[in-house]
């Protein structure tokens, strides 16, 4: 095939088709081939934008912890966009608000996260690796957590207002407190399955009128190659110089960076500082560096003068500083012109004056070549297995396209061996068939209908499978053999609670009529106890609970008991918490609905 389109390509033809390629690429450039995935959004939501990177990078992020078939359900896709624009919205009218997260804040808080530690203390190298392997740069993550940080301030602000007056939590304590007495009897359906018999033109009339319940989806099952890096990676002893050109090559692997930790004073400023503000502030910041060039603990000093309220308790520690993090730039060139227990010349910011005094240095250091050795054993064994998969990768898409209608030609080219699959459907299933790629595959045209080889699908950067479809069912119906004991114990059910309702209706009217009932207090008999209305002259409310699966009581409420004397006032309190919680909570989800309301939303499905 290969050589049949080169033959083609030649002359006139192919200029005309270098012509169609090489003019796009001279007017716009090859990024624009590339670019393009960043401009598309899945929705907007007033005058911002969703973009269909992140709300992807979302759904990747779900890949792992949701099943396959809800998470390509149109659904479960509606929440997440949902979701993002709630985030969207949230953030975009927190900044609109005024609320704001400090550099040191978001310094902080980024330190304080658990899976960025080792040992207890913020590690730089675990950060930027962490990140890399979740595909995010250091911006996008510090930009998202300080969203996340204004999203909180605006949810603390809203629920910490819910005001609950004295007398709204006395009267919810009286309620509380409040008691029912109650006599109850269950009907209960099962008593009469025994009794209720269906006919087989009853079983075969609920099986034709409800042909939705018995519906089997289309299934497949495939036979499939898997081509990967790690299957080539069976090499020998890589050699001593192979090794220590590794190490070379990747030095920036085996150092241990530069670590740097430092401490602070901020003496603030206002945005639009006066020139009388600027020059008490800076007097005020020369003093206080007087004071810790004299000796004074700087921790000390910190405590009692900075004003950075995230640091100023821990004597200004900044924790550990890298190059290009979340501290002012200003800030970050003093600490890295500092020797360990060097203190700063004030430095302003958008902030105020700094002080800083570098408290800590590790210094860069590369992990000898014997300590690593069983590590670059490794690495050039997996090298050498990147390198032949990539050289054989074209050969197996080739084998698989070329030879459609088996497999055969590329398992024995390649050594691989042909794996079948269980049965599943469009949605997936288990083993290979989880892979949403793999299952979309098996469903297309030409593999389905034709049962040709699908295309090599990459399922991950060193991995391709191509599969073939070997059986198929086609969408149908449960035969009714099958459903028959099914319908049947669903009709029985439905007759059986029915009896239960009828007989319960006839003891509701005797025990209205004088009757009476003694029996135990189930929840959801209290429950309907506390709907009823208060008996009057000594005389029982008789009315129905409904109990599902486990049929109907008859209850009977004797008496009402109110709490009396004065409320308790640790259960006040109690309740007042209550009630504040419920009410700050319903002015929150309140809030997110109202920006949405008031906000036009436009989603682009086709992008989802």
């Amino acid at each position: 095939m290969l050589s049949t389109i080169r033959d083609k390509t030649q002359g006139i033809f192919a200029t005309f088709i270098l012509i169609l390629v090489v003019v796009p690429f001279a007017l716009w450039g090859i990024n624009s081939y590339f670019d393009s995935g960043s401009k598309i959004n899945v929705a907007k939501a007033g005058d911002i934008d969703i973009s269909q990177i992140k709300y992807r990078r979302e759904m990747d992020r779900l890949r792992g912890r949701v099943e396959p078939a809800v998470l390509d359900s149109p659904q479960f896709k509606q929440r997440v966009l949902d979701s993002l624009i709630d985030e969207a919205l949230l953030a975009h009218d927190a900044e609109k608000q005024g609320y704001r997260l400090s550099d040191a804040r978001l310094a902080q808080t980024i330190r304080g996260l658990p899976y960025f530690q080792r040992e207890g203390k913020f590690d730089s190298t675990l950060y930027e690796a962490t990140l890399r392997r979740e595909g995010m740069s250091p911006h996008e993550f510090e930009t998202r957590i300080r969203e996340e940080g204004l999203m909180v301030q605006v949810q603390a602000g809203l629920t910490e207002s819910g005001m609950v007056t004295s007398s709204d939590a006395v009267e919810l304590a009286r309620l509380l407190s409040q008691q029912r007495e109650t006599a109850y009897v269950v009907l209960s359906p099962e008593t009469f399955m025994s009794q209720t018999s269906v006919s087989a033109p009853e079983i075969e009339q609920y099986y034709s009128s409800h042909a939705e319940l018995f519906q089997i989806p289309e299934q497949v099952r495939v036979e499939y190659l898997r081509f990967s890096a790690g299957d080539l990676n069976t090499g020998g002893q890589p050699t001593e110089e192979e090794l220590k050109k590794a190490y070379s090559d990747e030095a920036a692997r085996y150092v241990v960076p530069e670590k740097r930790r430092a401490s602070h004073i901020l003496i603030p400023l206002p945005a639009q500082a006066t020139d009388d503000q600027t020059k008490q502030a800076l007097a005020k910041i020369d003093e206080v560096a007087k004071q810790a060039r004299a000796g004074t603990d700087f921790a000390a000093l910190a405590k009692k003068y900075s004003a950075d309220s995230a640091t100023a308790g821990q004597g200004g520690d900044l924790g550990e500083v890298r190059r290009g993090g979340a501290l002012p730039k200003e800030l970050e060139t003093a600490v890295y012109s500092l020797k360990p227990g060097e203190i700063s010349q004030p430095v302003r910011s958008t902030y105020g004056y700094h002080l800083v005094k570098l408290t800590g240095l590790v210094a860069e250091k590369r992990k000898p070549f014997a300590d690593v050795r069983k590590e670059l054993v490794e690495l050039v064994r997996r090298r050498k297995g990147e390198e032949k998969y990539f050289e054989l990768s074209e050969k197996f898409r080739n084998l698989v396209y070329e030879q459609p209608d088996s497999l055969a030609p590329a398992a024995k080219a390649l050594g691989l061996t042909i794996q079948k699959s269980d049965w599943f459907t469009r949605a997936g299933g288990s083993g290979i068939a989880a892979n949403p790629k793999l299952a979309q595959a098996a469903f297309e045209p030409d593999v389905l209908a034709q049962v040709r080889n699908s295309d090599a699908i990459e399922i991950s950067g060193d991995a391709l499978v191509a599969i073939r479809v070997t059986d198929k069912k086609p969408a149908g119906r449960k035969p009714l053999a099958e459903v028959r004991a099914e319908i049947e114990r669903v009709l029985k059910q439905e007759r059986s609670r029915l009896e239960a309702n009828k007989l319960a209706e006839e003891w509701l009217r005797e025990l209205r009529a004088g009757g009476s009932l003694e029996a135990l207090v189930d929840t959801r008999v209290a429950e309907a106890a506390f709907r009823m209305p208060r008996p009057e002259g000594g005389k029982p409310v008789y009315d129905l609970a409904d109990l599902g699966a486990q049929g109907y009581a008859v209850l009977a409420l004797l008496q009402v008991r109110d709490m009396s004397g004065k409320t308790d006032s640790a259960v006040l309190e109690k309740t007042r918490s209550l009630l504040g919680a419920r009410r700050s909570t319903d002015y929150y989800a309140n809030y997110r609905a109202g920006l949405k309301q008031k906000t036009k939303i436009k989603i682009f499905p086709d992008q989802l």
